[in-house]
């Protein structure tokens, strides 16, 4: 755009992305053009920041990921001309095609976690199950009304352990299209499912699994992705423990921000690994074991949460995963997570 916000160019990478073409828009200004571009380029034109990341927009009733980027500039003048009077260029990166790849990549990290979690699933749902037809074979031969009612009220609560057992992998494993949603939750309901859904498998029946998390922490982001993160950095810490060992998940509020702590009890990582063990596909894990994504993974939510994730570890000292999130003031006050 030119010094009175007017547009000056609109190339042909730019009528393909917006399906608008450039010759009714040459002399209009941005907040001319038809929607929704007016409101995302007329809008970030008047923002004092030169870049916009991952900003998200409604286009044909579907979202899309885009990054912006604008800076000043002065045509070239020659010697002894008056200096021109500078204009902006914008430079808009249509980011949706790597978006859609990087949800498919967490899903699919999640459901090779319930994939891992499956048989501690299938012995939580068989207990119930077990129990249940116990108590019909039971209540075929009673007469007692309290004893029937009795019989009937522990089948309904069977019914609802596997109900929540379910609900909770459904929640975790869901698609790729609830990935880029937004809410606003307690971060101790994030923990929850995540220690909750460990708690199913009983490849980690040794390892004693302690969370501590206020209830009035509170969060804007995608409560799924942070219970993967959460789950990923558990698993990890109980890889690295021996039976009868603690792992800790410890959640406290800092300067505008939580702060989560994952502490085992472990070997420790190497100091020259701290940076490669955040690389895709690396792992420590025997093969078969691990894929090597779950930790990159990790990083990249956390990023696009505006959070940090870092390692403190020595050899022979356990290690201790720390991520830093961006807190938004509580606007309802929950009971503490109980300990676990």
């Amino acid at each position: 755009t030119d010094s009175q916000g007017k547009i000056v160019l609109w190339n042909l990478a730019l009528e393909m992305m917006t399906a608008v073409e450039a010759g009714p828009l040459i002399g209009t200004r941005l907040d001319r053009l038809p929607q929704p571009w007016d409101g995302l380029l007329a809008g970030f034109m008047r923002t004092s920041e030169d870049h916009a990341y991952r900003t998200e927009l409604a286009v044909a009733g579907r979202p899309r990921w885009y990054n912006l980027h604008k800076a000043a500039y002065a045509d070239p003048v020659g010697e002894g001309a008056a200096p021109s009077r500078p204009g902006t260029v914008m430079l808009i990166e249509d980011l949706t095609d790597l978006c859609n790849l990087e949800a498919e990549l967490a899903h699919h990290d999640r459901l090779a976690s319930v994939g891992r979690l499956a048989a501690g699933v299938a012995h939580e749902i068989g207990n119930p199950i077990t129990g249940i037809a116990s108590l019909a074979q039971n209540l075929r031969h009673e007469d007692d009304p309290k004893i029937i009612g009795e019989s009937i009220e522990e089948i309904i609560g069977q019914t609802r352990r596997i109900t929540d057992i379910l609900r909770t992998l459904k929640g975790f494993s869901r698609g790729s299209r609830h990935l880029q949603q937004r809410e606003t939750f307690a971060l101790c309901e994030a923990v929850d499912d995540a220690v909750h859904l460990l708690q199913l498998t009983h490849k980690y029946d040794g390892i004693r699994f302690e969370a501590s998390c206020p209830g009035d922490i509170v969060l804007t982001g995608n409560r799924q992705q942070l219970s993967q993160v959460l789950v990923n950095l558990l698993s990890n810490a109980a890889d690295a423990s021996t039976s009868g060992d603690r792992v800790d998940l410890l959640v406290r509020a800092g300067h505008n921000e939580a702060i989560i702590e994952v502490m085992d009890q472990g070997q420790g990582i190497p100091e020259e690994l701290h940076e490669t063990i955040f690389e895709p596909f690396y792992t420590t894990k025997p093969t078969g074991q691990g894929t090597g994504l779950g930790l990159s993974l990790s990083y990249k939510i956390i990023e696009d949460h505006n959070g940090t994730l870092t390692i403190d570890s020595q050899v022979g000292l356990g290690t201790r995963v720390i991520v830093n999130l961006p807190l938004r003031e509580a606007e309802t006050t929950h009971e503490p997570l109980a300990h676990h």
